[in-house]
């Protein structure tokens, strides 16, 4: 079953919004949501490992990437 584009693109945003204010916590909440819609994606899946990464999440870093 295929995601919403619009959702996806939206918790994208939202992601890199947080990422860009360092606000780590918040940008790994919202890439879940696009990974959510559509869970393969390497963009949301590249993104999310690099948040928890930073937040020192090591463990979900590594199954992520």
């Amino acid at each position: 079953m295929a995601g919403s584009d619009e959702i996806f693109q939206k918790a994208m945003n939202d992601g890199h919004s947080a990422a860009w204010d360092q606000a780590w916590d918040r940008a790994v909440e919202a890439y879940q949501r696009a990974l959510d819609e559509f869970p393969d994606n390497p963009k949301a899946l590249n993104s999310l490992g690099l948040a928890q990464y930073q937040l020192q999440d090591y463990a979900d870093a590594l199954k992520t990437y």
